[in-house]
């Protein structure tokens, strides 16, 4: 008899692990979320929106939740595997290479989970309840229109070099880039193009390579630097700083995405003279509006399918209305 009851009290202890921690036997609906793990400043302020999101959600509404981060792709499909098992009512997925989950998000479908994807997206896929993203295209449509503007005179009378740096081979920096060739002047010349992995550090390494192995009249010929992320912009920055190379640097104009608050003096106090600096609003906060669509799918509400966040644009003129913009404190406000 007492094997009996020290049996039913094992039972009833795991029984309410399992409860506690929103396992599969818990009657509650459950929101699942995997993200990218914090491998820069953007991710890991999008880390702290999502989780203080979803959890806000989650206790406001009687759910449980999952929130889940991993460092690559292969870690990610374990991550949405062990979603799948407990049964949550949607999952918000962020991939860290869209292409590389196809097979993961397939599986949400075929499991008759509602998927929502969110930033990097899964190229030609269609099982999904959602896409949502910042409106990338937009911002590289814009900053092209910008070029062209800033360098009117100039690209009409010729060639203006400039480099590309991109974050990743992901659709985002696609999009940028392909929004930017888009509306740019022909006349517009990428030198050369690298690859940051969206490190400040590693984007002053390429450019401070460069900058010290190009040739003279190719250093000089420079007139502009593309890149898709403020945290880039810093390390270019700082690249341009360490130079005492023989070259006379040319360079105007310097664009990012972001808005970060890191960014802000460098339209007053850069230390580069005769540099401007330009970017577009790009939020780590909206993976808010990504698990609001969550939400919105567990109270019955049917979603658009393609959601896009809109930008702004952001230099020397308005960076201090931008600073006491509401959105800009929503982003600052963890």
């Amino acid at each position: 008899m007492k094997k009996l009851i020290a049996v039913f009290f094992v039972l009833a202890a795991v029984t309410g692990m399992l409860f506690a921690n929103g396992g599969s036997q818990s009657k509650k609906p459950l929101i699942g979320v995997v993200t990218p793990a914090a491998d820069h400043g953007f991710t890991g302020e999008s880390i702290r929106h999502g989780e203080a999101e979803t959890k806000l959600l989650a206790e406001k509404n009687g759910w449980d939740y999952r929130y889940l981060t991993a460092n690559e792709s292969g870690e990610q499909n374990n991550a949405v595997d062990t979603l799948i098992g407990l049964k949550p009512a949607v999952i918000i997925l962020w991939p860290v290479n869209g292409d590389e989950l196809r097979s993961a998000a397939q599986k949400i479908v075929d499991a008759k989970i509602p998927l929502i994807i969110y930033d990097r997206f899964i190229t030609g896929f269609k099982g999904q309840a959602a896409d949502i993203s910042g409106d990338n295209v937009t911002i590289g449509e814009q900053m092209g229109r910008y070029f062209n503007k800033y360098f009117a005179s100039q690209a009409g009378a010729g060639t203006i070099n400039y480099l590309e740096f991109l974050g990743d081979s992901s659709t985002v920096p696609k999009e940028r880039a392909d929004g930017f060739k888009s509306t740019a002047n022909k006349n517009f010349t990428i030198v050369q193009s690298f690859v940051t992995d969206w490190s400040s550090q590693k984007a002053q390494e390429q450019l401070e390579t460069f900058l010290n192995t190009a040739s003279r009249d190719q250093v000089e010929s420079l007139q502009a630097i593309y890149t898709d992320d403020d945290e880039e912009v810093i390390g270019i920055v700082n690249a341009i700083k360490n130079y005492r190379g023989p070259a006379k640097l040319n360079i105007k104009l310097i664009s990012g995405v972001g808005g970060r608050r890191e960014n802000m003096p460098l339209f007053e106090t850069s230390g580069l003279q005769g540099v401007d600096f330009l970017t577009y609003w790009f939020s780590p906060s909206f993976i808010r509006d990504a698990i609001d669509l969550g939400a919105d799918i567990i109270q019955g509400k049917t979603p658009p399918k393609d959601v896009k966040i809109g930008t702004k644009e952001i230099d020397k003129s308005n960076y201090k209305a931008h600073i006491d913009s509401a959105e800009y404190k929503t982003r600052y406000s963890l």
